[in-house]
């Protein structure tokens, strides 16, 4: 039990902390295109994603697939630019967004893999892999309805439009992923 709970907390530490600012950035622009009276469309669009991640977490870590580091890395911008240009364009997220946030998912447990190989070590321990697969799960749950949250608040003390809010906040992700990449 005590795996479990470490590794919960190794997870959940890794996706919170400031050096995660992708992954967190990627959750926020999410949370921008909805409102709260969404959040039962918003709390699909997050399973998806983390559906996915255990699924990348999952091939990573059984080694079905073998990606290098720098391939890794390259997915976690692809995912960012993805989302943030969709944030760009669109403004919203239709059925079809579904199925592309558990392919960005499936990119976002890769890049979870690296974390969860350097800290737990490459020998698989199912309570190990369980409390890390609910850590990065409940962290991407509890930052995403946050960044609802405050996306919420904003909209409607400020009086702001949330195509405004969703441009600067997917304007922010895509220079981020531009910084990672150069």
């Amino acid at each position: 039990m005590d795996k479990l709970i470490y590794s919960f907390e190794i997870a959940f530490r890794h996706i919170c902390q400031v050096s995660a600012i992708h992954q967190i950035l990627f959750l926020i622009i999410i949370g921008a295109f909805f409102s709260f009276k969404d959040w039962k469309t918003y709390l699909l669009i997050v399973l998806a994603l983390c559906s996915g991640s255990v699924l990348g977490l999952s091939l990573s870590v059984f080694k079905a697939v073998s990606l290098t580091k720098a391939t890794i890395n390259l997915l976690a911008i692809i995912s960012l630019v993805i989302v943030s240009l969709n944030g760009i364009l669109s403004n919203r997220i239709t059925t079809l967004h579904y199925n592309i946030f558990v392919l960005i998912g499936i990119m976002q447990g890769f890049v979870l893999s690296l974390h969860y190989t350097a800290a737990l070590g490459t020998s698989l321990k199912f309570l190990s892999y369980l409390g890390y697969n609910l850590g990065s799960f409940s962290a991407f749950i509890i930052i995403s309805f946050i960044s609802l949250l405050i996306c919420t608040l904003m909209l409607t003390f400020f009086k702001t439009d949330k195509h405004k809010i969703s441009l600067v906040l997917a304007g922010s992700g895509l220079g981020v992923a531009l910084m990672m990449y150069f």
